[in-house]
């Protein structure tokens, strides 16, 4: 039971640390999202060779109806992840966590009802609570930002994060946000129904990152092939197909997030194996911490001299509801 807990706080520290690469890129959203998925299937690919391969694991039933599951939350996740990106480069990383964070109450509230986790053993009053809590930890982070204040002189070292203006974008930035959590909730409960062996008759782990994995590459190109790089800047189908193939330097900073999204989504699997699915998923949007640290410490997206009481209140609620989840195990 306490490696499921351990597991789901790695994996919250790199659901924060896999979106840092994207503050540095100005690649289109979509073919990020499509070298994401390259790396991430490679990566899948070499672990299922070794796993497979030298006995580690018994080979999974790749042929299994379930599987097409997997690609729908392919689908789904691609739409939330070009949401994702285009979100942080509109408000942030500090502003974007909060916002998305509602894909802890969409997938933990799925994963409770529709699959019936309560009846693993799962305290649902903790969970209720630690859910409640951690959602309104991120709340204090709600915080403006100088440019939004319509500040001109930067002070204290902070840092206006590029492209955040106010009125329009930032509305558009929040709803992306929106989406993109609730578009993560409903792929965090597909997750949970394959990783169920109660529910599938089989184990799928290994077959879980192949088929997520090779989604998000064919819906990707499917969805760039479609719409472009800009609206206003329309290209043809064989530009847009050079555009897929090119490799460049911009490649390799979504190559970096795909493998820590690798990472990820393979302790969510085993930290669904140790402890109920609802409570897993609820613990690993501590992220919303990890995320702001990096959005003030680092990128200085918000004064901590000036907001520190605020802040710290939505870290120690944070930290508390993580508690609280972990006496719902």
């Amino acid at each position: 039971m306490i490696f499921g807990f351990i597991f789901s706080l790695i994996v919250s520290v790199l659901f924060a640390v896999y979106a840092v690469p994207r503050k540095f890129s100005k690649q289109n959203v979509i073919l990020y999202t499509m070298w994401m998925g390259i790396a991430y299937f490679f990566g899948t690919i070499v672990l299922i060779t070794v796993i497979w391969g030298f006995g580690f694991e018994d080979p999974e039933n790749m042929l299994s109806p379930w599987h097409l599951l997997t690609v729908l939350r392919g689908f789904i996740w691609v739409l939330g992840m070009a949401a994702y990106n285009l979100a942080i480069d509109k408000i942030g990383l500090t502003r974007f966590n909060q916002w998305k964070n509602i894909q802890g109450p969409v997938g933990s509230l799925l994963i409770l009802l529709i699959i019936a986790d309560m009846t693993s053993g799962i305290k649902v009053v903790f969970l209720f609570i630690g859910m409640t809590v951690m959602f309104c930890s991120a709340l204090f982070f709600q915080i403006k930002t100088d440019a939004e204040l319509g500040i001109q002189n930067v002070k204290d070292g902070l840092k206006v994060p590029q492209g955040i203006t106010a009125g329009k974008n930032k509305i558009l930035g929040i709803l992306l946000a929106l989406f993109s959590g609730v578009c993560f909730g409903f792929s965090a409960f597909f997750n949970s129904i394959v990783s169920r062996p109660s529910i599938t008759g089989d184990r799928f782990t290994f077959a879980q990152l192949f088929y997520h994995s090779m989604s998000l590459i064919i819906f990707s190109v499917i969805v760039y092939l479609i719409i472009g790089n800009k609206p206003s800047e329309p290209s043809t189908v064989k530009q847009r197909f050079n555009d897929i193939i090119r490799i460049n330097k911009k490649t390799w900073l979504p190559f970096i997030s795909g493998a820590m999204f690798l990472c990820a989504t393979l302790l969510t699997i085993y930290s669904y194996r140790m402890i109920p699915n609802a409570v897993a998923w609820s613990i690993t949007q501590l992220n919303v911490f990890w995320t702001i640290i990096i959005g003030i410490f680092i990128f200085k997206e918000v004064n901590f001299k000036q907001y520190w009481l605020r802040l710290s209140i939505g870290v120690l609620m944070a930290a508390g509801a993580c508690v609280i989840l972990y006496f719902a195990i």
